[in-house]
């Protein structure tokens, strides 16, 4: 995380903001449907200032997903900036659950759109990674 970086709380979850193009959320605790509207809405607001930007999400430490949370993670409309998505950390099946419900918001919304299909990788090393790489082919 660089040292420039803004840091938004939302409940017991995490958000910051790296220029000049990546969102990082750090899932803390159970996810409410408020949540994911309130971080949604604050990476929507830095991907348009930003021009374009990635969504990093660590679920290492998420608790419980509510049913409605996971609506709006795959209904939520995201901003033409949106650049990719990549979850990392967690269990299996923590990464099973962001995977299917951000990988529903891709066929619904991001596929139509030409952005690439979300990734779960290991851990943030991978994570990044991942994330080098799409600059490289942006």
């Amino acid at each position: 995380m660089s040292a420039n970086c803004e840091t938004v709380t939302v409940g017991t979850h995490r958000l910051a903001f790296e220029p000049p193009d990546t969102g990082l959320v750090r899932f803390v605790g159970d996810v409410a449907d408020a949540d994911v509207e309130r971080i949604l809405d604050a990476f929507t607001e830095f991907a348009t200032a930003s021009g374009r930007a990635y969504l990093l999400i660590d679920v290492a430490d998420v608790g419980r997903v509510t049913p409605e949370a996971r609506r709006v993670a795959a209904m939520r409309q995201l901003p033409p900036a949106y650049a990719g998505l990549v979850v990392f950390g967690g269990t299996f099946q923590q990464q099973l659950v962001a995977k299917l419900a951000t990988t529903a918001g891709w066929f619904l919304r991001g596929r139509a759109l030409g952005k690439p299909m979300p990734v779960c990788v290991r851990d943030e090393r991978a994570a990044r990674a991942w994330l080098a790489e799409q600059r490289r082919a942006y």
